[in-house]
């Protein structure tokens, strides 16, 4: 019986989210103010931004009970809402460059950081994480830094990234519809999981 999609998931959701918990923790300690000082008045500016945010809701949702109270017609309230939409936009192009510039690097912090992390998770453990032993199973094969960074790297963070997470549907396709159980990862490398203690994933 091979490893199927919930002790694979399982695994690796196990070892990840201690992962994520302490580069949470980082971003909040100081990697954060790190990513903010990019930018000049980085908290009046989202302050700032944020009550736009609340005014133009406001407004929206007055031209929303005029348009029930029949105070205002459809194309009006369309057009009114276009207005708005356009003013809001032209006004708050600043804030919204800083808010998706810091979210951005926010996200590649956590990108980045999480690959190099699990990657060196997985090199000193050679593959044998805590995560997979939970679930009792184990990596066998060619275990070596150049397959582990083509495993951990290449083929499973890289290729989930960049395929916009649709390498995640494909490894669970894979895993789960496929004889052999095997995602483009375990082919590539010469690796497999097994269950622990088995001489051969049977």
């Amino acid at each position: 019986m091979r490893i199927g999609v919930f002790r694979r998931s399982a695994a690796f959701l196990l070892d990840a989210m201690p992962i994520i918990l302490i580069l949470s923790l980082l971003l909040s300690l100081f990697v954060g103010d790190i990513l903010k000082s990019q930018y000049s008045d980085f908290d009046e500016k989202i302050t700032t931004y944020q009550e736009n945010m609340d005014d133009y809701y406001a407004t929206l949702d007055v031209y929303k009970e005029q348009l029930e109270e029949e105070e205002i017609t459809l194309e009006d309230y369309e057009e009114l809402s276009l207005d708005l939409q356009v003013t809001f936009v032209n006004d708050n192009e600043e804030y919204r460059n800083v808010v998706f510039g810091y979210y951005s690097n926010v996200v590649l912090f956590y990108l980045l950081s999480f690959t190099v992390v699990n990657y060196f998770y997985h090199l000193i453990l050679k593959g044998q994480t805590y995560g997979r032993k939970l679930m009792k199973i184990e990596l066998y094969g060619n275990i070596t830094w150049y397959t582990l960074l083509l495993r951990e790297v290449l083929w499973k963070s890289a290729f989930w990234v960049f395929t916009f997470s649709i390498g995640i549907l494909i490894d669970v396709l894979l895993v789960a519809f496929t004889t052999k159980k095997k995602t483009i990862r375990d082919l590539l490398t010469e690796t497999e999981l097994r269950y622990s203690g088995t001489s051969y994933p049977f």
